[in-house]
């Protein structure tokens, strides 16, 4: 049993590794935005979008397109999700593109050097899109009736170019806050947000740990004496979807709330729309609640 526990671990990691390394035709694609624009043969406009990125388990590449959504061609917005996968009882990678009006197209994918051909069915004919390398950072485009290394037709000719996606500098880590009643306040962010409560990494006495969203966390420290003066200007912001039903909560729970001039359960609304109100934790602190879209 030992044995072969190791050896389905073993498997497992190699199947892994194998889906990984043959996926890595993709990795000059990821972390860019691919542009393109032309005309098909009939004429009618071509626009897409293309953003590429690894699974967490890099098992899978995920593209996400924007394209034309409507017939007339004016309407530009996501109109794909596409799914790239490794499969070892064939050796082929296989690809699903699901597009904005239901439809579903699935096909092959092979790599000759840098250039990528998939492959697929579109009504009774076979289509071959071919990503052809320029450089880093260029790739011809052509799509059709590719057969035995050359081209019987040519349904689109274009270039798709990259822009490097531009990250922030820096992420949201965690928000400290000095508390005197640690299990009271600790308890309110629980109880109230549902943040889930992790551990010390110390497994130190005297904090309390918080899982926000994300990695973004929460971190309680128990002071005797925390001496600061609560400003609502310095405060906690949260967006949810739902602001009523959980003003409705904050009500079940008898918690006050405020809007920003201080009036008693009332709502805010800034210039751009959104709605805000103020409540305060066992400690003092403010933390605003709002409808904010992220």
């Amino acid at each position: 049993m030992k044995k072969y526990g190791m050896l389905c671990i073993l498997c497992i990691v190699l199947n892994g590794y194998a889906q990984q390394n043959e996926l890595s035709i993709f990795e000059a694609l990821t972390e860019k935005t691919w542009k393109a624009e032309g005309n098909w043969g009939d004429g009618s406009k071509f626009k897409q979008e293309i953003i590429f990125t690894f699974s967490l388990d890099s098992t899978l590449v995920i593209a996400k397109s924007k394209g034309y959504i409507d017939k007339e061609q004016t309407v530009f917005g996501d109109r794909n999700h596409g799914i790239r996968k490794y499969n070892p009882n064939s050796n082929t990678i296989e690809f699903w593109e699901f597009d904005v009006f239901g439809s579903v197209t699935k096909g092959t994918v092979k790599a000759e050097g840098k250039n990528i051909y998939y492959t697929y069915a579109y009504g009774e004919s076979t289509v071959t899109d071919l990503w052809e390398y320029v450089d880093a950072n260029t790739y011809n485009y052509k799509v059709g009736d590719y057969q035995n290394g050359k081209w019987n037709q040519v349904y689109l000719s274009t270039q798709f170019n990259a822009e490097p996606i531009l990250k922030a500098p820096f992420q949201f880590d965690h928000q400290s806050l000095v508390v005197t009643q640690l299990m009271k306040t600790g308890d309110f962010y629980r109880d109230v947000f549902g943040f889930e409560e992790i551990p010390h990494p110390e497994g130190k006495q005297g904090f309390r740990w918080f899982k926000m969203y994300g990695n973004s966390q929460l971190h309680l420290i128990k002071k005797e004496v925390a001496d600061f003066k609560k400003n609502k200007s310095t405060h906690l912001c949260l967006a949810t979807d739902d602001l009523e039903s959980f003003i409705e909560k904050l009500m079940e729970k008898e918690i006050t709330f405020y809007d920003w001039p201080g009036n008693l359960n009332s709502v805010s609304s800034r210039a751009d729309g959104v709605k805000q109100i103020y409540i305060q934790d066992p400690e003092g602190y403010w933390i605003e609640i709002n409808d904010a879209k992220h």
